[in-house]
């Protein structure tokens, strides 16, 4: 029976380990974009509190880009649109082209925000999604 025990507690770690592992992921590269994306199809005006934590964690994740990371604070400094300094920020990565196309076309929505995103602007946050 101890050994029983000690395979459950085994299994149970493993499961916990694979869902922080994979949460990590989901943060990391493209995730950090379509977590950004979710976030910005929905936002109204500023991000919630829950937003700014999931955005407070791509801040924080060093193995994230800098693009992101960027982007990520942009959106967190949002207070009905960007910032003159975040605004700053988002130009440089949105004439980058070494940086992806979805990290280029999310700056240039975080930038232009106007308290919502425009319906043009949904639609390119929708495919970032998928």
């Amino acid at each position: 029976m101890h050994t029983s025990v000690n395979n459950r507690i085994f299994q149970l770690f493993l499961i916990v380990s694979i869902c922080v592992f994979t949460a990590q992921l989901s943060i990391a590269g493209g995730g950090a974009i379509q977590s950004m994306a979710n976030i910005m199809m929905k936002i109204n005006h500023y991000p919630s509190d829950s937003e700014k934590k999931t955005l407070g964690d791509i801040v924080n994740d060093k193995s994230t880009s800098e693009h992101d990371r960027v982007m990520a604070q942009s959106i967190i400094n949002l207070q009905h649109k960007a910032s003159p300094a975040d605004k700053e920020k988002l130009s440089k990565i949105m004439n980058d082209k070494s940086a992806p196309a979805d990290a280029r076309d999310l700056a240039s929505i975080i930038h232009n925000l106007n308290h919502t995103p425009s319906e043009g602007d949904k639609a390119r946050l929708e495919k970032m999604i998928h």
